[in-house]
């Protein structure tokens, strides 16, 4: 609820910072003392895994094995102070072995509808692909 100040008619909201009078010489301090919020990422990861299992490239034994990459970095970014070392490698294991399937959890992870227009492009392009060789 906003505090008021009766005598300047200030109003200011939850976080706000109001300042009256000659600040001319005075230390202003600012803190900020606010939660970790947490994203829930499983829904997008439950996109990325049916790209996964979508993927006719990749043998039964690579799906397992990109699952299991994808689980180990869905896993630290749940964390609150990720390893971005630790996903570099994961993301750069997973690029080895399925770069389409990076490239669309980056797009899911940066932006979910971003992720579904990067699947749509790699459909259109197959298609179109196919389209010419006939």
């Amino acid at each position: 609820m906003p505090a008021k100040n009766r005598k300047d008619g200030i109003s200011a909201g939850n976080n706000s910072i109001v300042i009256s009078g000659n600040i001319q010489g005075s230390k202003v301090v600012m803190e900020n003392h606010t939660t970790t919020q947490s994203i829930n990422i499983a829904p997008l990861f439950k996109e990325i895994y049916k790209q996964v299992e979508a993927n006719q490239e990749l043998s039964s034994e690579g799906k397992q094995d990109v699952k299991q990459e994808l689980e180990e970095i869905q896993t630290t970014l749940e964390q609150p102070n990720p390893d971005e070392t630790f996903l570099a490698r994961r993301f750069r294991n997973l690029k080895r072995m399925a770069p389409e399937i990076t490239e669309i959890a980056f797009e899911t992870l940066k932006s979910p509808m971003g992720g579904v227009a990067e699947v749509i492009k790699r459909i259109a392009k197959k298609a179109t692909e196919e389209a010419g060789a006939k």
